[in-house]
């Protein structure tokens, strides 16, 4: 189905219907299966999932409705994939630059080949029932992660004792593993959106925030919440009802054939009102799935449509040098009227 839905937008957008697929994304996209090399479309024939001989064995058990290749040491990847296409020009995801060469040196020119990794993107970021059920799975499990570390929490602890918690319940929940590196950051390095877990000791009266996200049989979940160790200020309870309302009326504001620069004002005005403006530095959110980072993109200059079945995160967040900082996320479906919450952790400072 999702190959059938392959073949019909790239006819329709005019590019070649034998495809070379290699990015591992979109290789499990259509497959399900982690680990191979490359995979074969062609116009006419069987479909070839080339894996080397570390995951062959299991590609031949698990892999259904494709033909498993063996890449045996020392062959050319790319030289198999001309041999088997002949002359025809190919519709190709993503290369490094020097693969890239390798396989217009195979296929006899840079004009046999048509970059496209737009047509991936654009299949990737609606997502089928399976799809949506799986992410279901890996924002419950998110969920267990961010309880435990609300019941966590507390002056003393580190940063990496804190996020060796969360995973170890995110693990007894089910999760295959993290969707990303997980965040734990407290005091002023709340500020820095990205912060690393740095195995600083927590403090009464930190910030503290938590991004962590679980992985469910390929899929990914995201969720943040920032918490106070101790008693918040009217300082620190400002910018967090800033941030929960913010969030709250972004979420609101979704719905399929929205523009996602539309749904990204909606929390950036609500957070200059509050007189943060300039401390809301990132995007309003992304696209979650098989990847933690991919469409559609809530931004300013976003040029995404929202569609029923996009799966998104919404997370403003307030960053004050030297002082801490906020962030309240959820993973977010798009509906067929409005938008649903996938996580559902408590938001409590």
């Amino acid at each position: 189905m999702r190959i059938d839905k392959l073949k019909q937008t790239a006819k329709n957008q005019n590019k070649p219907a034998n495809f070379a697929v290699f990015n591992p994304h979109n290789i499990t996209y259509f497959t399900g299966f982690q680990g191979a090399a490359a995979l074969l479309i062609p116009e006419q024939g069987e479909n070839i999932l080339y894996v080397s001989g570390v995951n062959y064995e299991q590609a031949k058990a698990e892999v259904k409705g494709f033909t498993v290749q063996l890449l045996k040491r020392g062959e050319n990847l790319m030289e198999k994939i001309a041999q088997q296409t002949g002359n025809a020009k190919l519709t190709v995801d993503t290369l490094p630059i020097e693969n890239w060469r390798s396989l217009c040196k195979a296929v006899g020119g840079e004009e046999k080949l048509e970059p496209a990794t737009q047509l991936f993107r654009s299949l990737r970021q609606t997502k089928d029932k399976e799809e949506i059920q799986l992410i279901r799975e890996a924002c419950k499990i998110a969920d267990v992660g961010i309880k435990a570390a609300q019941e966590t929490i507390r002056p003393g602890l580190t940063e990496k004792e804190l996020a060796a918690e969360v995973e170890y319940a995110m693990r007894k929940a089910g999760s295959d593993g993290v969707a990303f590196e997980t965040i734990v950051a407290c005091g002023a390095c709340c500020a820095y959106p990205h912060g690393t877990v740095m195995g600083r000791t927590i403090c009464e009266g930190d910030f503290v925030v938590v991004d962590l996200g679980a992985t469910y049989r390929f899929y990914r979940s995201d969720i943040t919440r920032t918490f106070v160790a101790g008693k918040p200020t009217e300082r620190q309870q400002k910018i967090f009802d800033a941030v929960r309302l913010a969030q709250q009326k972004a979420i609101e504001a979704i719905k399929p054939q929205k523009p996602a620069r539309d749904v990204d004002a909606v929390a950036r005005e609500l957070i200059e009102e509050a007189g943060f403006g300039e401390f809301f530095v990132h995007n309003l959110g992304h696209g979650v799935g098989l990847e933690v980072h991919e469409g559609p993109v809530l931004s300013p200059d976003s040029k995404d449509i929202l569609e029923a079945g996009n799966v998104v995160t919404v997370e403003p967040g307030v960053y004050i040098p030297q002082y801490g900082g906020v962030r309240i996320e959820d993973t977010i479906l798009v509906t067929a009227d409005a938008a649903e919450r996938l996580t559902h952790a408590s938001i409590e400072l």
